[in-house]
């Protein structure tokens, strides 16, 4: 009886033993590492905000679903200036993301060169007109770090700077006119009929499909 109890007693020893190395042999996530070129200093919150990221996280009442929602950042040695130049900046970003969703659009329905002289000035122009069209976008977020840029982990000089971002929100309803008003604009200035009644079809829509995107418009930046 003994013997059994013993053998029962090393068996469980065993494959306890078995279980831990299993555990222990388990491949770990390891998420991506950055060198950051500066320490931080001070911010306004503990943790970096989601909604940076995921502009939709920022609200969380019930009329979320109602809006749409912007993020941009800027950097300047005044905190205060910082803060509102990301204001300006994340406010601008909704004319910059109905440009480039225009030009997205309309480049997906032509083939080669055509429209070229359309998708140019929706580039070039179109982002700064539609600005203009851009009423009822109020801020809803800020947030600021404190960073002190160090030569010695790569950055350019040693300074102190202050990195800031906006979290600015628009009604769907809001959008959808100001995307219209852009397409009118842009419809405005082409010369040609038939390039003009084509583009009238492709962007038909358009409005709609921008005001219920969840994700934001990838903006490609012009080429210096």
């Amino acid at each position: 009886m003994k013997k059994l109890l013993m053998l029962v007693t090393l068996g469980s020893f065993f494959f306890v033993g078995c279980a831990s190395s299993k555990k222990e042999e388990a491949p770990k996530k390891v998420g991506r590492e950055f060198k950051k070129d500066f320490n931080l200093v001070e911010a306004s919150l503990k943790e970096m905000p989601k909604w940076i990221l995921k502009p939709s996280k920022g609200d969380k009442s019930k009329a979320r679903k109602k809006n749409r929602y912007f993020v941009n950042e800027s950097s300047h040695a005044s905190k205060r200036l910082c803060v509102r130049s990301a204001e300006a900046r994340a406010t601008a970003r909704i004319a910059q993301e109905i440009a480039q969703f225009m030009k997205n659009t309309f480049a997906e329905s032509t083939q080669g060169g055509e429209g070229e002289d359309v998708s140019e000035y929706m580039q070039e122009q179109l982002a700064q007109e539609a600005q203009t069209f851009i009423v009822g976008a109020k801020v809803l977020k800020t947030y600021w770090e404190k960073r002190r840029y160090l030569e010695s982990l790569g950055a350019e000089e040693d300074k102190t700077a202050f990195n800031c971002y906006a979290l600015v929100k628009m009604s769907k309803k809001a959008l959808e006119k100001a995307v219209k008003r852009s397409r009118s604009k842009l419809l405005g200035e082409i010369e040609d009929p038939e390039v003009k009644q084509k583009t009238d079809k492709i962007l038909s829509d358009v409005g709609k499909k921008f005001a219920a995107l969840d994700a934001p418009v990838k903006v490609q930046k012009e080429e210096e």
